[in-house]
Order: C-alpha cells, then sequence, then structure tokens
C-alpha cells in the first residue's frame, strides 16, 4: 500500500488525510499540535499516524519515506519541506499561496528534482485550471476565449428579513461567508491580476472587471481578484488562445461594497480582516457551498462547465473544493503515474518536463477519484 505524507493537519490537511485515506493511502501527518480528535471516524487509526512536530521536515520525510509528500502549510512554511522533498527525490504537491514561493521551488526542482513536483493545486488555483486545460484543444480546439471562475458563498442569499435559526441574526450586506482565511482572501482583493487580452499578458487591478453571470444557482456578479489563473494564463497563451481570465463568483453586490471599503475608504487589513470575522462569521452547522465554473467560446459557440459542491457536516463546501482535488492529483502522483514522462517522435524520445502542469492531469483519472470523494 502507497504512503503519503501530509504537513499541516488544519482545516484543509484535516481534509486532505480523509481524501487520502479513502484513495487507499496509508497516512502520515506532521503538525505541531495533537489532532487525532479531527479525524475521529473519518479514519481507520491503523492506518493514521500523527507525528506531534513539523519542525524538522528532513527528518519526518526520512523517518516515513512517503511515495508523496502533500504540503497544506502557510505559503511561508512551504519552503523548507518542498527542497528536502526535492533532494531527496521524493514526489510533492502544495496547495500554493504565493507566486513566488511556488517559482522559488519551480526553478529549483527544474535544477535538482528527479521525482514530479506539482505547486498550486486546490480549488483556484488547482481544480478549475485543470477543467479549463482539459476544455482547451478536446473537444474546443483554438478557443477565442476561456473563462475561469470559483465562488465559495453561503447556501442561501442573506435578507434583513430571514433567519437561519431563531434568535440568530442572518443578514450581512457582504451576502458572504469565512470559510478559509481571510488574509488571503483579502490579499486576492487588493493585489493585482495577471489576465491574457489579445494575446498579451496584461496586468488589472483586483476587483475591477465586474461582469454579471447567469449560473445554475441564479444571477450572480463576477470579477478580477489575484492568484486563481496561475500558470494558466501563460499555458493558454502558449497554446493560442487570445483572452483568459479568472474572476471570483459573488451574489450580486458584493463587490461594490467590499471596493467601497477597500479603495474608497482605505480601510487598513487588520480593520477589513475584523469586519469579515465578526460580520460573515456564521454558525458552524450554517451550510456554505462552491460554485466551480469554466466557459470555452469558440466563434459563436459556448461550452461551459458547472459544478456546485455543498458542505454537509463532515466538511464544509471549501474544505471539499480544495482538499479533495489536490487528494485527487497526489494520488495519482503516488502511484507514479507522472514519473519518467517521455515523448515519442521519430529522432527519440524526449523526456517531458518534472515540474507537472495542469494540463498534464489526464481529466478521466482526475475526476474519477475527486467523483469517489465528493459522492462518498
Amino acid at each position: 500500500m502507497k504512503t503519503a505524507l501530509i504537513f499541516g493537519l488544519g482545516r484543509m490537511g484535516t481534509a486532505i488525510s480523509y481524501g487520502m485515506f479513502n484513495l487507499g493511502f496509508n497516512v502520515h501527518c506532521a503538525d505541531k499540535v495533537p489532532a487525532q480528535y479531527k479525524l475521529k471516524g473519518l479514519v481507520d487509526q491503523a492506518r493514521f499516524t500523527l507525528i506531534d512536530d513539523n519542525t524538522d521536515a528532513e527528518a519526518i520525510i526520512d523517518k516515513v519515506n512517503p511515495d508523496v509528500v502533500i504540503s497544506s502549510m502557510p505559503y511561508h512554511q512551504l519552503w523548507p519541506v518542498a527542497k528536502a522533498c526535492i533532494d531527496r527525490g521524493i514526489r510533492y504537491c502544495d496547495l500554493g499561496g504565493r507566486v513566488d514561493v511556488s517559482e522559488k521551488i519551480n526553478k529549483y526542482g527544474t535544477k535538482n528534482a528527479s521525482k514530479p513536483i506539482f505547486t498550486d493545486l486546490g480549488l483556484a488555483p488547482g481544480w478549475v485550471n485543470i477543467v479549463a486545460e482539459s476544455m482547451v484543444g478536446h473537444p474546443v480546439s483554438n478557443p477565442d476565449k476561456v473563462e475561469l471562475m470559483v465562488g465559495g458563498l453561503p447556501s442561501k442569499r442573506m435578507s434583513k428579513t430571514n433567519s437561519l435559526f431563531d434568535g440568530v441574526a442572518a443578514w450581512n450586506p457582504l451576502n458572504y461567508m469565512v470559510t478559509w482565511s481571510v488574509d488571503g482572501l483579502i490579499n486576492e482583493y487588493r493585489d493585482d491580476c495577471l489576465v491574457l487580452k489579445n494575446g498579451e499578458t496584461k496586468t488589472v487591478k483586483g476587483m475591477s472587471g465586474l461582469q454579471p453571470v447567469t449560473s445554475i444557482l441564479g444571477d450572480l456578479e463576477a470579477f478580477y481578484t489575484s492568484g486563481g489563473a496561475s500558470h494558466t494564463i501563460e499555458s493558454m497563451k502558449k497554446r493560442g488562445v487570445k483572452n483568459c481570465s479568472y474572476r471570483t463568483l459573488r451574489y450580486p453586490g458584493h463587490r461594490d461594497l467590499i471596493r467601497w471599503l477597500i479603495n474608497d475608504i482605505g480601510l487598513p487589513d487588520d480593520v477589513l480582516s475584523e469586519i469579515f470575522v465578526k460580520g460573515c462569521n456564521l454558525p458552524d452547522d450554517y451550510r456554505d457551498l462552491v460554485i466551480v465554473k469554466c466557459d470555452v467560446y469558440k466563434d459563436d459557440n459556448t461550452m461551459s462547465f458547472e459544478k456546485v459542491v455543498y458542505g454537509d457536516n463532515r466538511f464544509t463546501a471549501m474544505q471539499k473544493a480544495t482538499a479533495f482535488p489536490i487528494s485527487s492529483v497526489a494520488a495519482l502522483m503516488g502511484e507514479g503515474v507522472f514519473d519518467d514522462r517521455v515523448q515519442q517522435n521519430r529522432s527519440g524520445d524526449v523526456k517531458l518536463p518534472i515540474i507537472l502542469g495542469y494540463s498534464d492531469v489526464t481529466y478521466s483519472a482526475f475526476n474519477d477519484k475527486l467523483a469517489s470523494l465528493l459522492n462518498k
């Protein structure tokens, strides 16, 4: 049986542990704080080991000797684990979170790795990028435009008149609930974004590019935020796509309020964080949802992918939509699917890059594993 080593047992690490266990792996987790209770009833303890320390990545990796390492730690803690894996010929993947850190890992891996390395896996970047790459070339060749969109939302719109539970006010004007890092959310809104326009890579302001969206959830709005496109922009450019962008999906009116708070009033991050935490932190048993949407345009035709994931009593929708995609790819990595890849041609086999991208993932194999987790 294959073994997965997971660094970080927070919300995402817990769900990743569950995902890897249910995909047939022995699971080892490294975290500073004992947290077996987080996985109680979710995994067979005979195949789960908690290592009560993650300060010495090299020693832990040497002890476990895993088939694949998954890091769900904050971006500023990724490098030591990634370097240790690369130096030891261990397959490595992470949730990303910072462009310069991923670039550092990938650059070092290009020169030194002997096993596949995959950064920026999760929801966005991650799942939606794999979907987009799978739709370009087959079934749609040379599309005019590719739009990636993701939204983490409350499972129902909020108003002043509805209530979730007796005595609990449901209304907040942002129509949003906190399901992941508030600091990361604020950075996505503030930071500049890369888009592909008319064949050229451009930088646009976060929260610009507002547009209405009709979805299976009804009317939503979408606007540019940073990070979700990852290296899909460059990949699409190389594939001849002229226009490509990533936008965040929200209930209508959210963008204008956020831009008013950030740009017009100029609130500092600590105040914005308090607004999100106190104003959008709903009861634990209130369900969230995640919508993943990708539209590919060619001539007068549009091909669309839409999927909605709902939270349940085990995991939030954000946990599922982030942790289960990386688990699905990590399982393929651990099984050796991406090892020693070559491209055959008449002049001899050409070794393919050790640094993996979204277009390297066979969608059917990925989706089979993902579906098995989402449907459990």
